[in-house]
């Protein structure tokens, strides 16, 4: 028996300085960000590598996980994930892509303050190198965990990506994490092109020229370079 348990805004971002340009963004690409759907954890269950069925849309990939219920208070709704279980875990989801086009990773960070280490840590991979993010626990709860917005940016390369979350803690204490989101993020008029215009919904676009002049006349107004 495991003891150890003891931005996205809703509009597209508007011209802010000189150069930023406005961005469009789609909805997430991935299913279940937030873990709010699946089988039902009570305070908390333990899910081991293989598990694809538990939370629909995630697959623990190595080691294992707890899935949080009662135990902790979420971020996002009512359930988030300790990276670490038994060991430390990992999950995936694999993803419609549209190549060349530049993704982020937005995802709630934290973790569980009832033993060390004192600093978590959590990798996010989406096929290339990993990045690793830190979390401490110093002063934190169960009733106030400090949950902290992070994110992580790629660009496809294929039809479809997998985006992975590796604990980098060995141990029962692992870093949390919740409300996880993809979105295809609009910082290129090349992005519009093959189709890619149908990808937005922040705004969306009637065609692709209709994406390109979006991108043009925001790049025009601020003289940024980045076309």
């Amino acid at each position: 028996m495991n003891i150890k348990k003891v931005l996205l805004g809703s509009t597209f971002t508007a011209v802010l300085s000189a150069g930023m340009v406005a961005t469009a963004f789609a909805a997430s690409a991935v299913t279940n960000g937030s873990f709010e759907t699946g089988t039902d954890p009570g305070v908390f269950s333990t899910l081991v590598a293989g598990d694809n069925t538990s939370v629909p849309g995630w697959t623990v990939t190595a080691g294992s996980v707890d899935y949080i219920g009662s135990y902790w208070t979420a971020s996002d709704g009512a359930r988030s994930l300790d990276m670490t279980g038994f060991s430390a875990g990992a999950i995936s989801q694999m993803f419609t892509t549209v190549p060349g086009h530049t993704y982020t990773v937005a995802f709630d960070l934290a973790g569980n303050p009832a033993g060390a280490p004192g600093v978590k840590t959590l990798a996010v991979d989406a096929g290339s190198l990993p990045t690793t993010y830190t979390f401490d626990t110093t002063g934190k709860t169960l009733t106030d965990m400090g949950w902290q917005p992070q994110t992580y940016s790629f660009t496809a390369t294929g039809t479809s990506t997998t985006v992975t979350f590796t604990s980098m803690d060995s141990g029962f204490y692992g870093p949390a994490l919740d409300n996880v989101t993809v979105t295809d993020t609009l910082t290129n008029k090349d992005q519009c092109k093959q189709g890619g215009w149908m990808a937005y919904s922040d705004p969306s676009f009637k065609n692709q020229g209709d994406c390109v002049s979006y991108m043009q006349s925001n790049v025009h107004a601020l003289g940024n370079k980045n076309k």
